[in-house]
């Protein structure tokens, strides 16, 4: 018998379960461990659909669980059935998937388990970035690093904040990239494990600065990352942010290319450093006819 005629033959057990009432529900068990059983017959259901590879039927399954694992007063069953019905639907379904972690979600911040809702609040913006949905990625990106925050989890509450920034980036949100960039940077400088990554934050907080035209700012936030940190002084990504802001200065679209050229050259620039050096350089050649801003 092939897995997935197993599971339906749960499913049907699982179903007579639940009809509350009748003769039939009452000799098989009644109150919570009526629901119980049919929860755990869902749930058999659930895996054999698994194993026969069929998605969406499995992640129905642990949603049927689930809601019978809420019925039998266990809420804890119910948040982790969510969860697994999750795991299915998010193979192809995802907007089924972001329901399930929402409502196991609402179950761990009840009962004051944030960094076990902070992680799957984390998985819900991966599903909304998946779709393109970066308004809602975002939000829950945020939300996820309130949560780790709330469990003083503040490493993992910058990494999250790092996605925040990266998406602000993309929509053009520069201030508020800045402000997450700055704050991470402020919070990793003293750590041993962490103060490494604050030369590419402030590298990308200064040319979010120049990619909302303000180069005075740009210039100031300099200073203070040099003096936040001094090993950034003398790292290739402080270099380059003072050469973009001094070919910036001088409307110099050569020299700006002659720099940025340089620095990719040792260290191949990502996706977001090569999209902000591209808006700086419009920004320079707006006014300058005869240049192309299509490349760096």
């Amino acid at each position: 018998m092939g897995d997935e005629v197993k599971a339906k033959e749960f499913l049907e057990k699982a179903e007579k379960r639940t009809k509350g009432g009748n003769f039939l529900g009452m000799l098989m068990g009644g109150g919570s461990s009526r629901y119980e059983d049919a929860a755990s017959d869902y749930t058999k259901a659930a895996n054999l659909f698994k194993l026969a590879k069929k998605w969406d039927a499995a992640g129905a399954a642990f949603q049927k669980a689930s809601e019978c694992y809420l019925k039998s007063g266990s809420k804890h069953d119910s948040a982790s059935s969510y969860v697994n019905a999750a795991g299915c639907y998010k193979k192809g379904n995802v907007s089924d998937a972001i329901i399930c972690l929402k409502a196991a979600i609402e179950y761990y911040t009840d009962e004051g388990r944030f960094g076990i809702a902070a992680k799957h609040q984390k998985e819900m913006a991966e599903l909304y970035e998946s779709i393109g949905d970066l308004e809602a990625a975002m939000s829950s990106y945020q939300q996820a690093a309130d949560f780790y925050d709330g469990e003083n989890s503040q490493t993992s509450a910058n990494q999250v904040l790092l996605k925040v920034a990266v998406i602000s980036t993309q929509l053009e949100r520069y201030d508020k990239a800045i402000e997450i960039y700055e704050q991470v940077a402020a919070s990793s400088v003293d750590n041993n494990l962490t103060q490494w990554g604050c030369k590419e934050y402030f590298l990308r907080a200064g040319l979010c600065y120049l990619a909302s035209d303000d180069v005075v700012s740009a210039e100031r936030s300099l200073i203070r990352y040099r003096d936040m940190q001094a090993s950034f002084a003398s790292s290739r990504e402080c270099r380059l942010l003072d050469d973009v802001i001094q070919a910036v200065r001088n409307s110099n679209v050569e020299q700006f290319t002659s720099v940025v050229a340089d620095f990719n050259n040792i260290t191949a620039l990502d996706s977001m450093k090569t999209t902000l050096l591209l808006k700086i350089k419009n920004l320079i050649t707006k006014d300058t006819p005869g240049h192309s801003d299509s490349n760096l």
